[in-house]
């Protein structure tokens, strides 16, 4: 091993490495505190511009996933107007976030505009007593979802995955206060346990899964897909609410519940969790041909 592979495998290194990935975290979050939303969404837009025009990161792939799926439909000036509004997205949510834990409830659902009856309805699905999952994907301002959730009254938890940070870690962990966690990568037995005390338990979908996932058409090819929400629906009959959070023009966000999916057991798990990771990657599907600009197309989806 060379001398510089092992000065960044160092101990000290690695801990010094990631405390200053710790202060300019919190350098970043003190600005985006301090904007107001109208701020956030110029400056996050104007961010996402740049980034995509002059950062290579991720460029190739979000273009490359992006002419896999439209490139019959869609002509190449298209694409690189959806792939640039991608990149806003992503600035203006990143900008978004930290604001989100500090809004009174009055200026949050200022922001958010939802159907009366869609959350009727979900409040109907807990009168059943099986608890519900919020089923997402990595769409709009998807934290926008637990925000509403804890707001309205429900009961939720949060599936999360640890930073490898541990510094970052605290910053995660104070801005998703408002919601109870469940660490995937330690106690994901408690989802079962929530899910049968009534609670909403809030999952995004749609990660590449790779050798852990079971391979499921997304957009017509195999894509490896976790099992978790339909093992855990199915497991405890819990119904699962494909929900996401869609940037509206303005800046402002709208809740839309896709549709419901009632999970029915035959005897043959494999083959129910294959039925249901089906529709819910249905259900996504539908929403990203209608914005294909608020899905996170940079990581390989499909690898």
């Amino acid at each position: 091993m060379g001398i510089l592979k092992r000065i960044k495998k160092n101990h000290h290194v690695t801990r010094f490495r990631r405390y200053l990935v710790y202060l300019a975290a919190l350098g970043f979050l003190s600005l985006a505190r301090h904007l107001s939303w109208e701020q956030i969404v110029s400056w996050g837009r104007r961010l996402g511009r740049f980034g995509f025009l002059r950062v290579k990161y991720g460029r190739k792939l979000t273009l490359d996933n992006l002419t896999r799926v439209f490139g019959e439909e869609l002509t190449e000036e298209e694409i690189l107007g959806i792939a640039e509004r991608v990149y806003q997205n992503m600035a203006v949510t990143a900008l978004e976030f930290p604001r989100i834990s500090l809004m009174s409830d009055r200026e949050f659902l200022r922001l958010v505009d939802y159907d009366e009856g869609d959350i009727q309805h979900l409040w109907s699905l807990l009168d059943k007593k099986k608890g519900v999952i919020f089923a997402s994907a990595h769409m709009g301002n998807w934290e926008m979802l637990a925000g509403l959730g804890g707001r309205l009254g429900f009961k939720m938890s949060i599936l999360f995955k640890p930073s490898t940070n541990p510094y970052l870690n605290r910053i995660w962990f104070g801005l998703r206060s408002r919601n109870r966690l469940i660490d995937i990568t330690k106690n994901l037995s408690l989802v079962t346990k929530r899910l049968r005390d009534n609670e909403v338990v809030c999952i995004l979908f749609d990660e590449n899964a790779r050798s852990r996932g079971v391979k499921i058409p997304f957009f017509g090819m195999p894509a490896s897909t976790y099992r978790g929400p339909a093992y855990f629906a199915l497991r405890t009959r819990t119904p699962i609410a494909c929900a996401y959070f869609i940037r509206q023009e303005d800046g402002r966000h709208r809740l839309i519940v896709e549709r419901v999916i009632e999970p029915e057991r035959t005897g043959d798990l494999e083959k129910d969790i294959i039925s249901v990771m089906t529709e819910m990657n249905r259900s996504l599907e539908k929403m990203i041909r209608k914005y294909p600009d608020q899905w996170n197309w940079v990581y390989k989806r499909w690898s």
